[in-house]
C-alpha cells in the first residue's frame, strides 16, 4: 500500500527494470524485448463526443486488472468490475489480486504485455520514477478531461478533491491516479486516553511530558513497524515542515543544495532521536513488522503509532471491539511556523501501462472508479475516502481524519522517496537507526545530504520538481 509499505522498494531503471525482479526471476532484458513499454508506436486515447463512452471502448474487448491486495483488500475492485460489466456485458474482465506486484507484473512489462490497469502499490511496488522515466506509462490527461461518469457537464478533474493529483504528477504530467485520500497521522486509542485521563498532545513538548506518565501505567509511549521504517518518513518530515514551513520540504524534494542541513530538519532529527534515547519506544520495536506493531497497539502495549488512514480497516478483523481509533497530527515543535501541516492527499497509485492491450477500457475503468457510485462503494467497503468529492462516511476515525485535512493550504505530500529510488533506499534504514538512537542526528543529516547531493549530481537520473 502504499497501505502497507515494506522496508525496501525494488530498485529498477532502464538498465535493470527488465533484467530481473527482486524475487530473482529471470526475465527478458530490454534489448531482447522489441515491445517494451517505451514503444513510441503505442496507441493513445482521445476523448470523443459520446459522453457515455468517451474513450470509444470496444464493448467486447477483454480488460485485465491487477489489484494490490493489502490493507484495503480487493472487494471494492470486484464491485467496480461489476459496474464495468454492467456497461459492457460482453467484455471479459480478468482480475488478479496479489501482494506480489513486481514479481508478477515486472515480467509482463518486460514482455510488452502488461495489464491494462495496475494498482502499483505495496512492498513490491515497481518504483514510479523508473516507470515514468522509462516511458512505461500512459499519461492520464484524457481521463481527467473526459466527462465524469455522473454528469457530462462536469469533467473528471473537477470531481476530484483539491491537491490529490500531485502525488501522481511528474514534471507537469499525470501518470498515476492515486485513488485513496490518505493522511499519515499519529494514532491513539481514544478510549484508553479517556479512561486514563490523558489529553492527546498537540505539541512535541506536551507529548514528551506525557510519556513518563504513560510508562508509569505499564504502557510504552511509542511503537512503529521497525522492519519497515518508511512508516516514520511522513512523521519525521512533518516535524520538519511544521517547524519551518512547507518550503523546507519542497527544497528537500527539489534537491536544493543544503536542504537537509536546514535548522528545522536538524531539529526534527533531534526530536526523533530523543524517543529512542529516552526509552520511549516499545521494547523490540526495531524488529517487528507493521502487523506486529499494529497488534501491539491494539493490545494497548503502546500508546502512539504512526500510520496511514487505512489502519482501522486493516485491523478491523482483530482489533478489540471497544478500541477507538483516533488520529492526530504530528505533535509540533516549539516555534513551528506551520503547525497544521499534514501529509495528506492522493495515495494508492493506479496506472495504465502505455502498452496496455485495452487502453480505452483502462481509462473507462478508472472513470468508473471515480464515479459517485464507485467512490461510495470504496468508502463503504473500507471506511476510507477516495479522492472524489462528496463521498459520505459514517466512520468516526474517517471523520476525524477529514477534520485534520480541512485546510488545503496545510496539505503536502513529500515526494522524494517516490521520485528518487536511491534516496528512498537510504532514508528507510537511516530513519530506523535514528529513532533507535543507533546513529546521531548529525550522522543522519550528513547521510541524507550526501545521498541527495549524489542524486542531484547524477545526470543519468531524471529530475522532478514541485510546481509553485
Amino acid at each position: 500500500m502504499t497501505n502497507t509499505p515494506a522496508d525496501k522498494h525494488l530498485m529498477f531503471n532502464r538498465r535493470n527494470l527488465f533484467g530481473a525482479t527482486a524475487a530473482g526471476l529471470a526475465v527478458s532484458s530490454l534489448a531482447a524485448c522489441a515491445t517494451s513499454g517505451g514503444d513510441d508506436e503505442a496507441g493513445e486515447v482521445e476523448v470523443g463526443e459520446d459522453a457515455e463512452n468517451p474513450f470509444g471502448v470496444d464493448p467486447a474487448a477483454p480488460l485485465d486488472v491487477v489489484i494490490f491486495d493489502g490493507g484495503f483488500g480487493n472487494e471494492y475492485a470486484v464491485a467496480h468490475q461489476e459496474i464495468y460489466k454492467r456497461a459492457f456485458p460482453d467484455a471479459e474482465v480478468n482480475h488478479l489480486a496479489t501482494q506480489a506486484i513486481a514479481e508478477t507484473q515486472q515480467p509482463r512489462f518486460a514482455e510488452g504485455k502488461p495489464a491494462d490497469v495496475l494498482d502499483n502499490s505495496g512492498a513490491q511496488q515497481i518504483p514510479m520514477d523508473a516507470l515514468v522515466s522509462d516511458g512505461e506509462l500512459a499519461e492520464l490527461t484524457p481521463l481527467l478531461e473526459a466527462p465524469s461518469y455522473d454528469d457530462p457537464e462536469v469533467t473528471v478533474r473537477d470531481t476530484l478533491r483539491e491537491g490529490v493529483l500531485e502525488a501522481g504528477t511528474f514534471n507537469g504530467k499525470v501518470y498515476a491516479l492515486n485513488y485513496v485520500f490518505n493522511a499519515w497521522t499519529i494514532w491513539y486509542d481514544a478510549k484508553l486516553f479517556r479512561d486514563q485521563g490523558w489529553t492527546p498532545p498537540t505539541t512535541w513538548d506536551e507529548m514528551i511530558a506525557l510519556c513518563p506518565t504513560i510508562k508509569a501505567a505499564g504502557i510504552a509511549p511509542w511503537t512503529y513497524a521497525g522492519q519497515h521504517p518508511v512508516y516514520l518518513y511522513d512523521m519525521f518530515l512533518m516535524l520538519a515542515g511544521r517547524h519551518g514551513g512547507v518550503q523546507v520540504l519542497k527544497d528537500i524534494d527539489n534537491l536544493k543544495e543544503g536542504a537537509w542541513n536546514h535548522e528545522s530538519v536538524v531539529l526534527a532529527a533531534q526530536a526523533m532521536h530523543s524517543l529512542g534515547e529516552s526509552g520511549f519506544l516499545l521494547d523490540g520495536s526495531a524488529g517487528i513488522d507493521h502487523i506486529q506493531s499494529q497488534t501491539a497497539f491494539n493490545n494497548n502495549e503502546a500508546a502512539f503509532l504512526p500510520c496511514g488512514s487505512w489502519l482501522p480497516n486493516e485491523q478491523k478483523a482483530i482489533a478489540p471491539a471497544d478500541f477507538e481509533y483516533a488520529p492526530m497530527g504530528v505533535p509540533y515543535l516549539e516555534g513551528s511556523a506551520q503547525p497544521g501541516l499534514i501529509s495528506a492527499g492522493g495515495d494508492e497509485p493506479f496506472v495504465v501501462p502505455k502498452n496496455a492491450t485495452n487502453l480505452s477500457g483502462a481509462y473507462e475503468y478508472l472513470r468508473i472508479m471515480l464515479s459517485q457510485e464507485g467512490s461510495q462503494i470504496f468508502g463503504d467497503t473500507v471506511q476510507a475516502t477516495t479522492v472524489v468529492k462528496g463521498v459520505a462516511l459514517d466512520n468516526e476515525a474517517a471523520k476525524m481524519t477529514d477534520a485534520l485535512v480541512s485546510n488545503p493550504d496545510d496539505m503536502f505530500q513529500p515526494q522524494f522517496r517516490y521520485w528518487y529510488t536511491k534516496m528512498n533506499e537510504e532514508v528507510r534504514p537511516a530513519l530506523g537507526q535514528l529513532i533507535n538512537a543507533e546513529s546521531t542526528p548529525e550522522e543522519f543529516i550528513a547521510r541524507m545530504q550526501t545521498v541527495a547531493d549524489e542524486t542531484a549530481a547524477d545526470d543519468t537520473i531524471e529530475k522532478f520538481t514541485h510546481e509553485d
